[in-house]
């Protein structure tokens, strides 16, 4: 017969593992990527973008609309106003460009999606920027990071980067943001710490099917490939006493990163984005250095007092203005939510507008 202290025993695992399920379950939410509610991409409707592209694509994954004939396709999109051009992406997707941002985003809730059955989206590289930064307390949720961090550009999103350790996903230091608008901030502000923001280079897409890279292994149609020796078989089937990479040859695994043929295409997917950014973030002019601001400075202070004397005898002077900004700064006070410069220039031009 089973003691006492069995028993006990018994009941203390049982309280541990539902203790560990509990806090599993628990980081599960805590680090879940956060969303800013209600937020859907758009174009604005200042861009000075010279096109709009927006990504269509079968709400059917076994529907290849990239595949099909362009003049049927071309038929879906007959009653659509604004189409500048169409473009083919994949065999999965395509590209509608339009000249206007209000045309594209119209064309987001368009009836003809509804009776083709089609999905579509404006991609992120048009509208978000996601920068990367390090040392950020791993005790605070990506919710409450969110609600905490501020910035001069408009935060959208919020992920904490995870990694497998054995049987274990534990949070690291380091979070991406998402931010609206085709610029990243230099820096991020959290409790009035202030933390850089770098850039974020997506990894290299590698299918664990075949091991070759730009797709995943739910769409290969490729034969199975063992990433330690080639085989044409799963890695856990692999005997094979010494390491062969499939795509290069060399002596180590189809997936490191010292395999040449890997290092040079991580290389130009780097390239690829940043050119990518350079292109989409050309109406934006670059920050100047810091010792091209003091020669400028040197150079116009007469001017510029000049001016700053003019201004500020038209504020003063004008009680329409006076009032708009006294408004503001009591809304701003009074406010969690206006955090970057464009709410605060939201909130200016509002009370302005009340005057």
């Amino acid at each position: 017969m089973p003691s006492d202290s069995d028993g006990d025993a018994h009941e203390r695992l049982d309280r541990k593992k539902r203790k560990v399920q509990k806090s599993a379950e628990d980081d599960s939410v805590k680090y879940k990527p956060y969303i800013k509610a209600g937020y859907s991409r758009a174009y604005t409707d200042n861009s000075t973008n010279a096109e709009f592209p927006v990504f269509v694509e079968s709400s059917e994954p076994e529907i290849k609309l990239g595949n099909k004939n362009p003049l049927v396709v071309s038929k879906y999109f007959k009653q659509v106003k604004g189409i500048y051009e169409s473009r083919r992406i994949n065999a999965n997707k395509i590209m509608l460009v339009f000249k206007q941002a209000t045309a594209a985003n119209d064309f987001l809730k368009h009836e003809c999606l509804t009776v083709y059955n089609l999905r579509a989206f404006i991609p992120a590289s048009s509208v978000e920027r996601v920068g990367v930064v390090r040392f950020i307390p791993k005790e605070s949720s990506n919710h409450e990071l969110f609600n905490k961090l501020s910035s001069e550009c408009e935060i959208i999103g919020v992920r904490r980067f995870m990694k497998k350790v054995v049987d274990d996903v534990v949070p690291l230091s380091t979070i991406s943001v998402i931010f609206a608008g085709t610029t990243l901030p230099q820096y991020i502000y959290l409790d009035n710490w202030r933390y850089k923001v770098y850039t974020y280079i997506p990894p290299l897409m590698q299918c664990f099917k075949c091991m070759r890279f730009n797709h995943y292994g739910k769409i290969c149609k490729n034969i199975q490939v063992c990433s330690r020796c080639a085989g044409e078989h799963h890695y856990k089937a692999c005997t094979a006493d010494t390491l062969k990479c499939s795509n290069c040859g060399g002596a180590h695994l189809a997936i490191s990163k010292t395999c040449p043929i890997k290092a040079a295409r991580l290389e130009k997917n780097k390239q690829s984005y940043a050119k990518v950014i350079e292109i989409n973030s050309v109406n934006f002019p670059t920050l100047p250095k810091p010792q091209q601001i003091q020669q400028k400075f040197h150079q116009s202070k007469l001017d510029t007092q000049e001016n700053l004397d003019i201004s500020y005898s038209n504020i003063i002077n004008n009680k329409k203005i006076l009032s708009a900004i006294i408004n503001t700064l009591v809304t701003i006070g009074n406010s969690n939510d206006i955090k970057s410069t464009s709410k605060i220039k939201e909130a200016f031009l509002k009370h302005l507008n009340k005057v």
